[in-house]
């Protein structure tokens, strides 16, 4: 049986071997927190200036606004405006099938005249007005994880949109 001045004399030695590597994995761990956290923060993992991005088209007054990161199951938006007047008063854009293979279009706002299935995606036609100017919100819901290039086309001109999709 041990007496109470038996536990008294316990001798606990330092062990400052260990105690140095365990400082330097606790310093390590808690700069790949702050890494992650910083990163995060500016939008490595999708919203956040990182992750937006702009594409134009070379030669229609087309400009595309969108996220290159995207979560899998969570929304996003990605809009197309009109710079400068068009000449008509007609806005053609087709997603191509890469894009509609790894994402779902929920909705756009303003709704479509017309949605027509190509060989290629899906065409969506949008009247403009008078002004022949306006933007063009496309709702995306990603669904499979992977890397995609998205094609969009607008009035004969290609332009593709590097995308990356997370778990």
């Amino acid at each position: 049986m041990i007496t109470s001045a038996d536990a008294t004399e316990t001798e606990i030695e330092p062990n400052t071997g260990f105690e140095a590597w365990w400082s330097r994995a606790q310093t390590i761990l808690q700069s790949l927190v702050a890494l992650i956290v910083v990163a995060g923060l500016a939008g490595l993992f999708g919203q956040g200036w990182l992750s937006k991005a702009t594409g134009t088209f070379p030669n229609t007054p087309l400009a595309v606004t969108y996220e290159r990161l995207l979560r899998a199951n969570a929304p996003t938006e990605m809009i197309v405006a009109v710079t400068r007047p068009l000449t008509e008063d007609i806005l053609r854009v087709e997603l191509g099938s890469d894009l509609l293979d790894h994402a779902s279009i929920g909705s756009t706002q303003p709704r479509a005249v017309s949605v027509d299935a190509t060989p290629h995606g899906v065409t969506y036609t949008f009247r403009l007005g008078p002004e022949r100017q306006g933007k063009v919100m496309f709702k995306l819901a990603p669904r499979i994880v992977g890397s995609v290039q998205a094609k969009l086309s607008a009035h004969g001109e290609d332009l593709m949109l590097p995308l990356f999709i997370y778990p």
